[in-house]
C-alpha cells in the first residue's frame, strides 16, 4: 500500500511539474499547498464592507419581516468575477477545498459575533435528494462541516429536508422565486422536543434575495426553533 501511495505522490508531482497548475481566477501557477485558488486571489476577494449603508441594506432586504434574526456574508457575489468562478467551482466541480476556505472565512468573520457563533447548531439549506443524487454532495453542508469544526458548534445536516423539487431560483425575479420556493421543507427525522427554544445557524453558498434562508427560518419557527441566523460565504446585496 506504501508502494502505490508514493508512486501516485511521483506521478502527481511529475503531472505538476510538466503541467503545473494554475488559479482558476487569476491564472497564475499555484504553489504548493494551494489548491484552485492562489491565496493572493482569496485575500483580494471582494468583502462585505461594513458600512452603516450597507447595513441598512442587508436589514431592509433580509431581516423585514424578522423571518431571519441576524446575517452576514463575507464576500460579494454580483461584483467579483472570481468570487463566482470559486462558488461555480464547488457546486459543479466537486473542488471540496474551496468549502474548506469558505467555512474558514465565514468563521473568521462571525467569531466575534455573540449571536451567529454562540448559536447551538449549524444547518446546511438542503438540496432536494434528487438535485444532491445529481451532483453527488451538497455544497452548503460541506461548508457547514468546515465551519462546524472551526467553532466546536455541532452539525446537523438532516435537521432540516427538502420535501419539494422546484426549479432553478436563478429564473425567477424576488417575487417568483418566493412563490418557487414557498412549502419545499420540512424538519427532518427529529423530535421536535430536541430542538425547541433552540438557536440554528443557516448556512448557504451564496444568499441572492434571501428567499431560500427565509423559507428555511420559518420552517424552523414553525417547528419550535427560537432563533435563526443566517451566513454565506457571499451575497448579493
Amino acid at each position: 500500500m506504501n508502494g502505490i501511495v508514493a508512486l501516485r505522490n511521483v506521478v502527481e508531482a511529475f503531472v505538476n511539474f510538466v503541467y503545473p497548475p494554475f488559479c482558476s481566477t487569476c491564472g497564475r501557477t499555484l504553489r504548493r499547498g494551494e489548491e484552485y485558488v492562489c491565496a493572493s486571489c482569496w485575500e483580494s476577494f471582494e468583502r462585505v464592507p461594513r458600512t452603516e449603508t450597507i447595513i441598512q441594506l442587508v436589514e431592509e432586504k433580509f431581516l423585514a419581516d424578522e423571518a431571519v434574526d441576524g446575517i452576514d456574508s463575507v464576500f460579494l457575489f454580483e461584483q467579483d468575477q472570481r468570487v463566482r468562478e470559486a462558488v461555480h467551482l464547488l457546486k459543479y466541480n466537486g473542488a471540496e477545498v474551496i468549502a474548506e476556505r469558505f467555512g474558514l472565512f465565514i468563521a473568521k468573520k462571525i467569531v466575534n459575533d455573540s449571536k451567529l457563533s454562540m448559536c447551538d447548531t449549524i444547518v446546511p439549506v438542503p438540496l432536494h435528494p434528487a438535485r444532491q443524487r445529481e451532483r453527488g454532495y451538497n455544497q452548503s453542508e460541506l461548508i457547514t462541516r468546515s465551519l462546524s469544526t472551526i467553532l466546536g458548534i455541532s452539525h446537523s445536516p438532516h435537521l432540516l429536508i427538502r420535501v419539494r423539487q422546484t426549479k432553478t431560483q436563478t429564473l425567477f425575479d424576488a417575487e417568483g422565486r418566493q412563490k418557487n420556493i414557498k412549502g419545499a421543507f420540512a424538519l427532518g427525522r427529529i423530535s421536535l422536543d430536541d430542538i425547541g427554544g433552540k438557536k440554528v445557524l443557516l448556512v448557504d453558498d451564496v444568499i441572492t434575495t434571501g428567499s431560500t434562508i427565509k423559507e428555511c427560518a420559518r420552517t424552523l419557527k414553525i417547528c419550535g426553533v427560537s432563533e435563526v441566523y443566517a451566513a454565506s460565504a457571499a451575497v448579493t446585496i
